[in-house]
């Protein structure tokens, strides 16, 4: 009996981690969109990841990576230019893995582009690395690609 409640005690750490990292999820594309009114939220965004953090954009022919603030920069000169107008993104589904002090998380996202999206809202995945690191959890490293004719979000990952 004693395993057994050792065991579920360490299952409902894990549901705690993985709450702890589906709340950290929601903030980061939270904090990426924006509108006519609101910037991104940088602070936010730079309080949420460990260090400078490694973003890899791997939708286009010609992958793009980034440090935080480099694609806080890349960002901001996108709006400011007046090449970006609106964008929200959020989580649809997720796989996460916890190993003691470190996870990783698929995360499948849509987004739109346009206010008055309706059935405009397109899909893609991030894969999410994070760290346990002073009491709380940091993502270390995204690396996404938007759905495209030739790679399309799997229908066993929705479910």
């Amino acid at each position: 009996m004693e395993s057994l409640m050792v065991q579920t005690a360490a299952q409902q750490d894990l549901d705690a981690q993985i709450q702890l990292i589906d709340h950290l999820t929601e903030h980061f594309y939270l904090y990426k969109g924006f509108d006519a009114e609101h910037f991104p939220n940088m602070d936010g965004l730079q309080e949420i990841f460990f260090g400078e953090g490694h973003l890899v954009d791997h939708s286009f022919a010609q992958t793009m990576e980034f440090t935080l603030s480099s694609f806080i920069q890349a960002l901001m000169k996108q709006i400011d230019a007046g090449n970006a107008e609106f964008f929200v993104q959020q989580e649809i589904a997720d796989r996460s893995q916890v190993f003691g002090t470190m996870a990783q998380r698929m995360s499948v996202y849509e987004y739109t582009n346009a206010k008055d999206a309706g059935k405009d809202w397109k899909k893609g995945i991030s894969l999410i690395q994070f760290v346990f690191k002073e009491g709380k959890w940091l993502i270390s490293s995204v690396i996404w690609r938007d759905e495209s004719k030739e790679f399309k979000v799997p229908e066993e990952l929705l479910s």
